[in-house]
């Protein structure tokens, strides 16, 4: 029997494209090793430089070995850098993802009728693309403007996943509050439809950017009070200060953000709140720097995600000259730091409590991961039946997750 190994580089909706293509090669075997693979397939990201240079490693490390071994590139990176890869790689495999599946069908033996791999997290794509104008950001360049899936469509894709094993359902896009917004059917209506599906599940909303749900938040916060949607916002600020997040050209201010965390928390104040900092931007000064430290320190986000910033051909920043290699570092190591001091101390509040946690996955030396219903990790040390909801008393807590026994 064939065996296909799937290497997936970047964001979620990425993810949510690989478990489309694992869905459509039913019958083959799936490995977790290109080793052992007869075919190996990379979903490429190129949103940042480093991410671009990791994956063209792999690829010169996969093409080399390519006498033993089918290698296709997908993604991202099809689309941008088809030429380059081409030069480089004269025999390698380069296909739009929704041509991935049909070539391995076409070129490569199965056996029907076995039985798909699905988790207990599932990934729904709800739209791809963006209708921002970040100065700094490729994505609308690789993805063009939104294109929304229809309600139905998505209804008939989580109800599948369900049926199939499926707890949580992540529902994914480039810009999910996006949602809509070349339709008409905007995210709370979609959210409402999925919360009727008869089944236990949860839905965790991806990422929102702020300038995207401005008109639409008071019907979110309605949408967020439905027991199956996790209390978790991802909501990407990426810098304190509006002199930077005008040179973005992110279509907010600071004051915006605040406004509608604020109002997340009023609905919920224990809702776990998770933002984006970029740090190094063109003309970025030590006051600039100042103020996203101010905000981080005001907000106290449980999960950050800090990138320093990554020059892209093709946007409008790319020409302009960024901060100081050794000046972004350390201001990305601060940052940092600042981070995991707020998480732990956040954390820390939910030691002696007793939540409701679904057992998601297998952990470190037989332990398992759970998530409570606003999103946070806890661990506990012992296998359990995955897929199953447990009460947990949390006894520590880290920057990063919870610690808890079966209570």
């Amino acid at each position: 029997m064939t065996s296909v190994c799937i290497e997936t580089y970047g964001c979620t909706l990425n993810q949510s494209e690989s478990e489309e293509l694992i869905h459509q090669l039913d019958g083959y075997r799936l490995v977790d090793f290109a080793s052992e693979a007869h075919v190996v397939v990379l979903n490429t990201c190129m949103v940042i430089e480093a991410t671009e240079r990791k994956i063209l490693k792999r690829i010169e490390l996969l093409y080399g070995q390519r006498s033993h071994r089918t290698l296709i590139v997908s993604g991202c990176m099809v689309q941008q850098l088809s030429d380059q890869l081409r030069s480089l790689f004269p025999e390698l495999l380069i296909l739009q993802n929704d041509r991935v599946a049909p070539y391995i069908l076409a070129h490569f033996s199965c056996e029907p009728n076995l039985t798909s791999r699905l988790n207990v997290t599932a990934r729904v794509k709800i739209a791809q693309g963006c209708q921002g104008s970040c100065s700094y950001c490729v994505v609308k360049l690789i993805k063009g403007p939104i294109k929304s899936r229809s309600v139905e469509v998505i209804a008939k894709d989580v109800e599948h996943m369900i049926q199939h094993g499926a707890k949580q359902i992540f529902l994914t896009a480039q810009d999910g509050g996006a949602y809509g917004l070349d339709s008409g059917c905007r995210l709370p209506e979609l959210i409402e439809v999925l919360c009727e599906l008869k089944y236990d599940f949860r839905l965790r909303i991806g990422m929102m950017n702020v300038s995207s749900i401005l008109d639409i938040v008071e019907d979110l916060l309605q949408a967020f009070k439905h027991p199956k949607v996790y209390k978790f916002l991802h909501l990407p600020v990426q810098s304190g200060s509006d002199m930077v997040l005008e040179r973005m050209e992110r279509g907010y201010t600071v004051p915006d953000f605040k406004r509608i965390v604020a109002r997340f928390r009023r609905a919920d104040r224990d809702i776990t709140l998770s933002t984006d900092f970029i740090v190094g931007f063109p003309s970025e000064t030590a006051e600039d720097f100042r103020a996203t430290m101010q905000l981080i320190r005001e907000i106290r986000p449980v999960k950050v995600n800090i990138t320093r910033f990554s020059k892209r051909k093709g946007t409008s920043a790319f020409i302009l000259e960024p901060v100081v290699g050794r000046i972004a570092k350390e201001r990305s190591r601060m940052l940092t730091v600042e981070h995991h001091r707020i998480a732990y101390e956040q954390n820390s509040l939910n030691v002696g409590k007793i939540y409701g946690a679904l057992a998601v996955e297998r952990g470190k030396n037989a332990s398992t991961i759970l998530y409570n219903d606003r999103y946070r990790p806890i661990v506990v040390a012992r296998e359990l039946t995955l897929g199953v909801r447990y009460a947990l008393r949390v006894t520590n807590a880290t920057p990063t997750y919870l610690v808890g026994t079966l209570s």
